[in-house]
């Protein structure tokens, strides 16, 4: 009960041991329990921070990724540009999730860096983790870092 608050109120960022690894007990039972799998993240999320740090509130439209788990594919919006590519999970693994070789379209725009930190990312991820709620999802490198931050998203379609 203490840990499923704890996981609560820190929201995406779990705790971080001097090793590097989560103390989310909840996440971590998920995952080796195997009751965690790629279906728990079909569907609109929208990407809220970027290693730790939050994404701008002013943002004319919402960056987000959009996970079809049976075509295993990802695409989305990174700030400036559409972006797409494979999704990947090692057998077995069922928290393991790979976002190799995003591609995205060329647009220049007012958030571009942020653009090029949420791909950078994307490329690091090698595993995820769901709050208690299942409305906050972790991206995370292989060290157990989060790298992104995503919210399940319930409103109007983002994708168009």
């Amino acid at each position: 009960m203490v840990c499923a608050v704890m996981g609560m109120m820190t929201g995406c960022a779990g705790n971080k041991s001097a090793a590097g690894t989560s103390q989310d007990t909840a996440s971590e039972t998920r995952r080796a329990d195997g009751e965690v799998s790629l279906k728990d993240i079909e569907g609109e999320w929208v990407i809220r921070s970027v290693h730790g740090k939050e994404l701008p509130a002013d943002m004319e439209r919402t960056p987000f990724l959009a996970f079809d788990t049976e075509a295993m594919r990802v695409h989305g919006f990174a700030s400036c540009n559409l972006v797409n590519g494979a999704m990947l999970q090692d057998e077995g693994q069922p928290a393991s999730l790979k976002l190799p070789q995003m591609i995205s379209t060329m647009m220049a725009g007012p958030y571009l860096e942020w653009e090029q930190e949420v791909l950078q990312a994307t490329e690091q991820v090698a595993s995820f983790a769901l709050n208690d709620g299942r409305d906050t999802l972790s991206l995370q490198d292989a060290d157990g870092n989060e790298v992104l931050c995503l919210q399940k998203h319930t409103g109007e379609k983002l994708s168009r």
